[in-house]
């Protein structure tokens, strides 16, 4: 029962059933309720203009109906569990560079008491938008295979038992041939997310992904796909405001705009600063991973109206997978998952692509499937636990075929590759407890982060059911540099860093709630923030200020842990529950015997401090719920 049933009078007049203030620009005015339990579809209005100009849409809206409408104590596979999507105002103007993005909050079925967030770009959203709607609140369960089809004529509900059972790709194919609609947008569920893979995906435009359980949650709803058309546009409040800002925007975007070349050449994200994973976190030195890549055919594939241009397509020009084809996005986690059990070359971008097609995200299956090399490796996995499969590193069949088990939850081992690498190495016990890599049981995202520490002060401090956000710099950004005076910091020392990550984390939930895409977002440019807040102005008719809108952002990550304190998470699970390879010293390369661990708790305490919270509980203060507005959650704050 939500808690608008149980009385709460303000939320309960939270969709107003008659606007009575103006309604912003780049808003399309409803909300999609679905209850597939009972088979009812009915739109609701979004908020009156000042709770719009308080949440503004994305990731905070979401998350304030989220906790609102989700029980505590209901599980993320229950029925009466719920999925929230919103997408932002600047969505799908097209006027401004990444303006793209479709979030999703939920239960994480990972951790199981923090929040789950997938976050998606391509074209789902704009299309979301085209149909007439804002976003999407999904209860219930249905009784068989089902997908949503959101059309700007009607929404119905259909039957997927047809495309139940299939990958990624071909549902994507059947589906938009079954509406009748080239321009139709699909995010789908592959068998990863059909059996409950507690970090399956959904993937969407072949190319893009919200990860971090949502395709799990999905299957458990059995709601196979999204599909989603129209031609509606938002309302924009300036548009000649908005073709500047979004200029702006571009010329601060261009420095960062990928090129098929590097595609064709670059081992990953890691190659930045000169680290991968390798055996299951015991290696991070770049060798030849990359043989073969200069013969390939890459095209890159924009987002929409965004030209940085991080996704891509590849079409394989040697050796065994000669002429396969492959769709990805604009990371290179899934590149140091398979870099991760020593494979190599085209094998890396193969498996790539069937881990996207099964629809499980690669950082949970690379640390357990790494857990599980390694433990064949010291004898303490063998072939009774895996069916017979030799487990050696480098050995493509064994990687594909623990990819196949994963995704079905096929055998011992392929069951708790499903669950997860915590959960494996509490089935191993004994010595395995300390090979796992994990963060409050979800896993971080799959790069070598060891040697960046206020990266891995990000990881750690994120929900662990979502990609986290933050990360700071050595400088302020230049738009804040008028009154951020620190830095160079030292990237060997913890001081300062706290504040770096928490600004960063601030502007970019920002951008992220807004409706934008924080990879085409670069804050160290001149005008890099400025110009998206004066985009969010020309489309809304706001006069939200840069300070309004880092204030937006800390809204976002505050209600983002209430919503964990309300299950049983506390700030010291951050540095306590923590996979011990995660913290190891750097193994080998130029930061060899280089943690974070040295600092912590410290650094951990410190940012919840500076982020108004207790350092131990990760509650809030009552001053900072009373500064965000957000005083309705006082029971849930820290008193002392």
């Amino acid at each position: 029962m939500s808690r608008s049933e149980h009385g709460d009078s303000a939320y309960s007049h939270f969709f107003p059933k008659e606007r009575r203030t103006r309604l912003p620009g780049g808003y399309m005015g409803k909300i999609l309720r679905v209850d597939l339990g009972s088979g009812s579809v009915r739109t609701e209005n979004v908020p009156e203009e000042p709770l719009l100009r308080k949440f503004w849409g994305g990731q905070l809206l979401a998350e304030y109906i989220l906790l609102h409408e989700l029980e505590n104590g209901i599980g993320p596979f229950d029925p009466k569990s719920v999925i929230v999507g919103m997408t932002g105002p600047i969505t799908g103007t097209g006027l401004t560079p990444g303006g793209t993005k479709l979030t999703f909050v939920y239960l994480s079925p990972a951790t199981r008491y923090t929040l789950g967030r997938g976050a998606t770009s391509g074209f789902l959203a704009v299309s979301l938008k085209g149909a007439g709607y804002d976003g999407l609140i999904v209860t219930g369960a249905a009784q068989r295979p089902t997908y949503l089809l959101i059309d700007e004529k009607r929404v119905e509900l259909r039957n997927a038992s047809h495309v139940w059972g299939k990958g990624t790709r071909e549902t994507e194919e059947i589906l938009r041939a079954e509406v009748g609609h080239l321009d139709a947008r699909i995010g789908c569920i592959g068998p990863a997310g059909e059996n409950l893979v507690h970090a399956a995906m959904l993937v969407n435009d072949y190319n893009h992904n919200a990860a971090h359980g949502l395709g799990a949650v999905m299957g458990s709803k059995r709601l196979k796909a999204i599909v989603a058309r129209g031609t509606f546009q938002p309302r924009l409040f300036d548009k000649a405001a908005l073709v500047d800002a979004g200029e702006r925007w571009r010329a601060a975007l261009s420095p960062r705009v990928y090129t098929a070349q590097y595609r064709k050449t670059s081992v990953g994200h890691g190659e930045s600063w000169g680290g991968i994973t390798k055996f299951n976190w015991r290696s991070t030195i770049i060798t030849d991973e990359n043989r073969g890549y200069d013969h390939n055919d890459v095209t890159l594939r924009p987002c929409f109206q965004c030209p940085r241009l991080c996704p891509w397509d590849v079409r394989i020009g040697e050796g065994r997978h000669r002429g396969k084809i492959g769709h990805f996005n604009g990371g290179s986690e899934w590149m140091d998952t398979f870099y991760n059990l020593g494979l190599k070359g085209n094998d890396v971008l193969y498996l790539s692509e069937r881990i996207n097609d099964l629809g499980i995200e690669c950082s949970h299956y690379a640390d357990g499937a790494g857990l599980a090399f390694e433990a064949w490796e010291k004898g303490v996995l063998g072939p009774e636990k895996t069916d017979g499969l030799v487990l050696e590193w480098g050995s493509f069949e064994a990687a594909e075929t623990l990819l196949e088990r994963c995704a079905r939850r096929q055998g011992w081992l392929g069951n708790l590759l499903a669950d997860g690498p915590k959960e494996l190495a509490q089935a191993l016990g004994g010595e395995a407890l300390n090979w796992v890599v994990h963060t409050k049981g979800g896993t971080p995202a799959q790069h070598e982060w060891r040697p960046l520490l206020s990266q891995m002060l990000r990881e750690l401090v994120a929900s662990g059911g979502m990609k986290p956000q933050g990360a700071g710099g050595k400088t302020p950004p230049p738009d804040l540099s008028y009154r951020e005076k620190w830095g160079p910091l030292d990237p060997q020392r913890p001081e300062g860093w706290p504040q770096s990550h928490f600004l960063t984390e601030r502007f970019r939930q920002a951008c992220g709630v807004m409706g934008g895409c924080w990879f085409a977002l670069n804050d160290m440019a001149p005008d890099g923030l400025k110009c998206m807040v004066d985009s969010l102005n020309a489309t809304t008719g706001w006069d939200v200020s840069l300070d309004e809108a880092l204030e937006t952002g800390h809204r976002s990550i505050i209600l983002q842990s209430l919503f964990g304190t309300q299950r049983g998470w506390i700030a010291e699970h951050d540095w306590k529950d923590v996979g011990p390879r995660f913290l190891e010293p750097i193994p080998d390369g130029k930061d060899q015997g280089f943690t974070i661990a040295r600092w912590l708790p410290d650094l951990i305490y410190e940012y919840y401090r500076i982020s108004g919270r207790h350092e131990k509980t990760g509650r809030p203060f009552m001053d900072t719920l009373t500064k965000l507005g957000l005083k309705e959650f006082k029971e849930w704050a820290q008193m002392d």
